[in-house]
């Protein structure tokens, strides 16, 4: 992966944990579980792209 491709990853990593944040169900939850979950979302989308990298279905580019 290029480093534009990790920059449009990772903002859109980023977008989507804002949008999901917004919902009325989260309002009333404290900073420190809106970090605690932001972390849990991140260490799943790692793992995903991890196990990509391993299975081996990403782009094979130089």
């Amino acid at each position: 992966m290029g480093q534009a491709d990790t920059i449009v990853a990772i903002i859109a990593m980023l977008g989507s944990l804002f949008l999901v944040t917004r919902g009325t169900r989260f309002r009333g939850i404290s900073l420190d579980r809106r970090i605690k979950l932001a972390l849990v979302w991140g260490v799943i989308f790692l793992a995903v792209i991890l196990l990509v990298r391993v299975i081996g279905l990403h782009d094979p580019r130089p």
